[in-house]
C-alpha cells in the first residue's frame, strides 16, 4: 500500500508529541509499505521551497514558506495558521507525484485546512487523527492566558481576548466585535474540514468526547491509542537510585500550558537531601518563560538539564524514580506517559483531561489538580513519607501500546477505508 502522511512540522527540526509519533509511525510502516511524508519546514524563510529527503526507509516532501514570522503582521501571522494557497499548490504536486492509496492526516496547522479538502476532491480516502483542539480552537488548547479551562468562545469575542492577553495588544482588546467574526469562520471552516475527513481516529477517550459534544458525528470515529517505539527505551535497564533520593524528572516542553512552574514551585521546600527535580526541556523556545522558571527554582534540589535527544529517553527514564506531567491543559495522549509506562516508570498527573484516563490514581501514579501548587508539595511529600507507595506504583504500571500493534490496527483501519465503495 502506498500511505501518506502530512504533519505540520517533522524532525529533525522538530520533536513534538505529534512529530515524534508520524516520525515512529513512518518507520514502522515502511516496513511493509510504501511511506511518504509531506511537512512544513521553513528554514530561512528567504525562499519558497520544496524538496525530497529520503528518510529512514521512507520519503518525505518538505515544503518551506517564504515566511518570517516576526516581520509579518497580524493578519498574515492569523492566515499563516490555517490557509497558505502555496502549500495547497505544493500539495497537490506532492499528490500527484505520490500516487498514495490512503492519505493520513497528523496535523494541518500551519498548512492550511483545505488540504483534506484537496484530498476528497481527488478521490483519495484519508484518515484524520486528532492530537489536540485545534479544529475548534485557534491555540488547540483550549485554555485561557490565566491557566483557566476555555469556558466557551462566545462567537469568537472570547477568542479574541484569549488572543489579546497572549500577544497583548490593546488594539486587539478593542477591536474585539470586528475581529471576532473571523475567528468564529476560521472555527467553521476547520471544523468542516475535519469533517472531510473518512475517519477521524482520537488517542484518547476525553478528546473524543469532547468533539462529540461540539457536534462531531459519533460514528465518525475510532479510538486507538497511539503507539510508541519501545526498542531504544527498553534497551536501557531502570536503575534504582544511587543515594537514595528520589528522582522526579519532568521531559517535555518548556511551556507555561504544561504547568511546569506548578511543579517548579512545588518543589522549592522539599528536601535536597531527600530529592531531586530533573528539568528536560528545549530553553530557546519561549524564553521568557524559561527566566522565570530558573528565578523561582530553588537551585539545590531542581537543575535544567536542556533539551534532550530522542535516542536518550530511554536512559533518563533509567535514572528516574517518577515522572510528572503538571499540564495546565486538557492534554490528549502524552508521549512522556507511554515513555514512562515502557519503562515501568509511575507518573504524577494533573487530574482532569484524558490525564485521567492514562494515569490510574494510586494504581500506577497519583492524580493532583491542576495549578495546585500545594496539593504538587503534598503529593511529593506523600512519596517520601511512604516507603512502600513507590514500589506498589511501580508494580501497577501497565506496558503501552507498542508501534508494532499500533500499526496492525492501523492497517486494518486503512484496509477498510481504501476498500469502502463510497469512501464518506
Amino acid at each position: 500500500m502506498r500511505i501518506a502522511l502530512v504533519v505540520h512540522k517533522f524532525p529533525p527540526n522538530s520533536f513534538g508529541g505529534t512529530e515524534v509519533y508520524t516520525y515512529n509511525l513512518a518507520r514502522a510502516l515502511s516496513q511493509r509499505h510504501n511511506v511518504f511524508v509531506f511537512y512544513r519546514d521553513d528554514g530561512d524563510g528567504d525562499l519558497f521551497r520544496e524538496e525530497w529527503k529520503q528518510r529512514e526507509g521512507f520519503t518525505a516532501w518538505r515544503v518551506g514558506r517564504a515566511f518570517h514570522a516576526s516581520q509579518a503582521n497580524p493578519a498574515a501571522l492569523f492566515l499563516d495558521t490555517f490557509l497558505n494557497p502555496d502549500i495547497e499548490r505544493s500539495y497537490r504536486n506532492f499528490l500527484t507525484s505520490v500516487k498514495p492509496d490512503v492519505v493520513h492526516f497528523q496535523h494541518v496547522m500551519s498548512l492550511s485546512y483545505r488540504l483534506i479538502t484537496q484530498t476528497r476532491k481527488q478521490g483519495l480516502p484519508c484518515l484524520l487523527t486528532l492530537h489536540d483542539y485545534w479544529f475548534i480552537c485557534a491555540n488547540s488548547q483550549l485554555i485561557w492566558p490565566d491557566g483557566q479551562a476555555c469556558k466557551g468562545k462566545n462567537w469568537g469575542l472570547n477568542c479574541v481576548r484569549c488572543l489579546s492577553v497572549r500577544v497583548g495588544r490593546c488594539w486587539a482588546k478593542v477591536a474585539r466585535p470586528i475581529i471576532a467574526p473571523f475567528f468564529y469562520l476560521r472555527d467553521q471552516l476547520t471544523r468542516n474540514a475535519a469533517l472531510e475527513a473518512n475517519l477521524l481516529i482520537a488517542p484518547s477517550q476525553f478528546l473524543m468526547n469532547y468533539y462529540i459534544a461540539k457536534s462531531f458525528p459519533k460514528t465518525r470515529f475510532v479510538f486507538l491509542e497511539n503507539g510508541i517505539d519501545v526498542s531504544k527505551i527498553r534497551s536501557e535497564v531502570w536503575q534504582p537510585s544511587p543515594d537514595g533520593r528520589l528522582r522526579v524528572t519532568y521531559l517535555g516542553a518548556l511551556a507555561w500550558h504544561k504547568g511546569v512552574h506548578i511543579i517548579v514551585e512545588a518543589f522549592r521546600d522539599i528536601p535536597p537531601e531527600r530529592a531531586v527535580l530533573r528539568i528536560f526541556g528545549d530553553p530557546n523556545i519561549f524564553p521568557e518563560y524559561m527566566e522565570r522558571l530558573r528565578q523561582m527554582a530553588n537551585r539545590t534540589n531542581t537543575f535544567f538539564e536542556g533539551l534532550i535527544h530522542n535516542d536518550q529517553i530511554g536512559h533518563v527514564l533509567a535514572n528516574t524514580d517518577i515522572i510528572v506531567v503538571p499540564s495546565l491543559w486538557y492534554e490528549n495522549s502524552p508521549v512522556v506517559i507511554q515513555e514512562a509506562r515502557a519503562m515501568g516508570i509511575p507518573i504524577i498527573a494533573s487530574a482532569h483531561g484524558a490525564l485521567c484516563e492514562k494515569v490510574r490514581d494510586g494504581v500506577d501514579g497519583l492524580l493532583v489538580p491542576p495549578g495546585d501548587v500545594a496539593a504538587w508539595r503534598a503529593a511529593i511529600q506523600r512519596l517520601l513519607d511512604e516507603p512502600d507507595l513507590l514500589p506498589r506504583l511501580r508494580a501497577g504500571v501497565r506496558p503501552p501500546m507498542t508501534m508494532e500493534e499500533h500499526v496492525e490496527r492501523l492497517e486494518e483501519i486503512y484496509s477498510k477505508v481504501v476498500g469502502s465503495k463510497t469512501n464518506r
